[in-house]
């Protein structure tokens, strides 16, 4: 994805597949991340994309979905 379009997704609101994965995966995490503010979800969802080696964005990918089936945000956005 070229560095001109690609927070476009995030803008969009648009959760990443990997994202989507961990969520599936972690009990009341995406019931807590779908009541964040727009602005809070565009931080946390720029924070994954812009993450350059995939090892990173499954990282904080499942930061997040921890995070969030606790009804929190990752410690450093709180």
């Amino acid at each position: 994805m070229g560095s001109w379009s690609i927070l476009d997704e995030v803008e969009a609101l648009i959760i990443p597949e990997y994202l989507k994965k961990e969520f599936s995966q972690t009990a009341g995490s995406l019931e807590y991340y779908e009541s964040l503010s727009n602005s809070a979800k565009k931080i946390l969802l720029a924070w994954v994309v812009l993450a350059k080696r995939p090892e990173t964005k499954q990282k904080r990918s499942i930061e997040i979905a921890e995070n969030a089936s606790k009804n929190l945000k990752p410690k450093q956005f709180r």
